[in-house]
């Protein structure tokens, strides 16, 4: 049998070999699962001497990927705890409001303050969705009885989120899951009518877990897969000579684009397997076929032509940029344990391949990075080269350090580095990153329906990030000050250089100077009465050197909670209530730019200071959780609500609610 015709192109011969490979992988379980199935099994039901079913949190473990790669044998209960369950309804909630998004949720979403990246090689610069991508790490499970969990958030005006998980084990060595996400949210600016969307988002994953007999060999792998589509509106058009910050919110409010979309397509296959010779040697082999594809489109609308400042293609034709980038990476090494040391060291060879709708060969002449391929238009590929290790070290039980470092050697990218550290205690922690590493690709040559650059050939970025905290915990009163210290070089930024109609507004630029930055901090919490606690947590920003004005974040950022816990019933009900409360100081907040899916500093809007507010209520009665939540309700008593980015009004007053059930059976 020919796996490839004669005369096929290389790269669909490729593809059938790893979907083999895929194939084989998956398949390696089955070898061994019929002499595995115990016949006197009857059904899934575990019981003890008195018939009581026994099945719960405890029965259906969960652990993760690098719980099997530092060699922890750590099987995690299902998580049952209410606290904070209400934030999982808004993603900007969940991670602490460090995010900004466009007001609703599934839009695009930036972290605040300046993260560095963990891809030092190449990326498309497309990250307004990663959240959505990487907020939840595949989990796999070891299940005495089939696991599922329902899990449904019906927010006001059309906002809901739905979520649900399956496990289950074929044999005590084999797992089995799947995980689903949806999330649909109606708009709130000029909504129709119901199901008039702005967000409509679907994610899957598949995962499988396996041990041989005796746990010499062991495979972990997934697929994952998400689409996420969102219509665009390019915030709230007013008139600034005669309307201010309350005709944000008014009901009659106008959006500037009403037929322009973005898209982010994804893909990922993983696999992870190993063979151990002991505890002090092991050998693995990691695999990532990864794919993104990322979409902007506008049929013609003479109606919204004042919104772009800039084409390079008649009004009378539809917009249809697209960027997509494939990369495919292979990592293996030895691991192990000696003492209470973890060591690893491994080589990886990652190949990329990316595409451009509208860049052409000579529009990347004297581009560094990538080359392209010859003769063929709007494409390019290449490879990467590393050389890395990581360590842990348990000093007692009490003390755990940690370390990795990895080199991007000489291939079709320059040289690059990363290098992580970090000492965890019950007294203090503290971490150290430091980075050199690629411009993204958009920021190197772009070119679309109403933008263009090319040629940039930026220098690579490095990036220095110290942190520290002291802890100081006890019953009713625990206390972490801390510091953050960040360093950049060559940091490279969208800003918006020119207010000129016809002229690009927004484009790629690189501060050749540094920034500077340093941030104290401070956590508190008390609790009173064993059951009231107050939380708070308050970052003082100061930018000690900021060339080009290229950071912008506020100076102060406070997050507090007040919230009352208790049991009652005899264990029978389980309640949090209280209130939410997040406040940061105005600031020159990053704009977006939908069209090339872009955050980027402007200096025309100042996002003004504003309190939000949450009243909330989390309950569990036995395995099913609940909550209710009224967010924002200081905007009812004022005259305008807030902006998490310039242009986008907040969302207003508005009343959510959501359930968790988990079945153990």
């Amino acid at each position: 049998m020919r796996l490839c015709e004669t005369g096929s192109g290389t790269m669909h011969c490729k593809g059938k070999w790893i979907l083999l490979y895929v194939l084989l992988s998956l398949m390696l379980p089955v070898l061994e699962v019929h002499g595995q199935l115990q016949p006197d099994r009857r059904g899934s039901r575990v019981i003890d001497d008195t018939t009581r079913q026994v099945y719960g949190p405890n029965t259906s473990r969960y652990f993760y990927e690098t719980d099997i790669f530092f060699n922890r044998e750590n099987l995690r209960p299902i998580d049952t705890l209410i606290r904070n369950f209400h934030r999982n309804a808004n993603y900007v909630q969940r991670f602490g409001n460090f995010y900004q998004d466009l007001g609703n949720i599934g839009t695009a979403i930036y972290p605040i303050y300046i993260q560095s990246p963990d891809q030092i090689g190449v990326r498309t610069g497309f990250h307004a969705y990663d959240l959505y991508w990487d907020a939840d790490p595949v989990r796999y499970f070891d299940t005495k009885s089939p696991y599922t969990n329902l899990q449904l958030i019906l927010g006001g005006q059309g906002r809901s989120i739905t979520n649900v998980a399956f496990s289950r084990n074929i044999n005590p060595r084999w797992n089995f899951g799947f995980n689903f996400r949806g999330i649909f949210a109606d708009k709130q600016v000029q909504r129709r009518g119901k199901n008039d969307r702005t967000t409509r988002s679907n994610y899957y994953d598949l995962y499988t877990s396996y041990r041989n007999q005796d746990s010499t060999y062991q495979l972990l792998a997934n697929f994952r897969r998400m689409r996420h589509r969102v219509n665009e509106f390019g915030g709230v058009k007013i008139n600034p000579a005669t309307q201010g910050l309350p005709d944000y919110f008014e009901n009659t409010a106008h959006p500037w684009l009403t037929t322009a979309s973005t898209e982010d397509l994804r893909t990922n296959f993983h696999l992870y397997h190993q063979y151990s010779l002991g505890r002090g040697l092991q050998f693995y082999h990691q695999f990532d076929r990864y794919k993104q594809k990322n979409y902007f489109t506008d049929p013609p609308n003479a109606a919204q032509n004042d919104f772009y400042d800039w084409r390079q293609i008649s009004p009378s034709d539809s917009v249809r940029d697209r960027t997509s980038i494939r990369t495919v990476r292979n990592e293996a090494g030895i691991k192990g344990n000696l003492l209470k040391m973890f060591y690893n060291g491994y080589v990886a060879v990652r190949h990329y391949t990316w595409r451009y709708e509208h860049v052409k060969e000579d529009e990347l002449a004297g581009v560094r990075q990538p080359p392209l391929l010859k003769g063929v238009p709007r494409k390019g590929n290449g490879n990467e080269f590393y050389l890395g290790g990581r360590i842990a070290l348990d000093l007692d039980s009490l003390v755990q350090l940690t370390g990795h470092a990895e080199a991007m050697l000489s291939g079709d990218s320059a040289a690059g580095y990363r290098i992580e550290g970090k000492i965890r205690s019950k007294w203090f922690e503290a971490s150290l990153k430091q980075e050199l590493y690629e411009p993204a690709m958009i920021m190197q040559a772009y070119s679309g329906g109403h933008d263009y650059w090319s040629g940039h050939n930026f220098d690579q970025v490095q990036s220095t990030k110290l942190n520290g905290y002291l802890h100081y915990r006890s019953k009713v009163f625990n206390l972490s000050p801390g510091l953050t210290l960040m360093r950049l070089h060559n940091y490279v930024f969208f800003d918006k250089v020119s207010d000129i109609q016809g002229l690009q507004q927004v484009l790629p630029i690189q501060s050749r100077g540094n920034q500077v930055i340093a941030s104290p901090e401070v956590r508190i919490g008390v609790t009173v009465f064993k059951n009231l606690t107050l939380t708070t947590q308050g970052i003082y920003t100061l930018l000690l050197q900021n060339d080009h004005d290229a950071i912008r974040v506020p100076e102060l950022f406070v997050n507090s909670q007040l919230a009352y816990a208790n049991i009652f019933f005899d264990g029978n009900l389980d309640m949090q209530a209280g209130i939410d409360f997040h406040w940061k100081s105005a600031y020159y907040a990053r704009a977006y730019d939908p069209v090339i899916q872009q955050f980027y500093n402007q200096d025309e809007f100042l996002s003004p200071s504003y309190p939000i507010a949450d009243v909330f209520v989390n309950a569990k009665i036995k395995r099913a959780r609940i909550y209710f939540k009224y967010h924002n309700p200081l905007q009812l008593i004022r005259d305008t609500g807030y902006f998490p980015t310039p242009y986008y009004p907040g969302q207003r007053p508005i009343f959510d609610f959501g359930f968790d059930w988990s079945f153990y059976d």
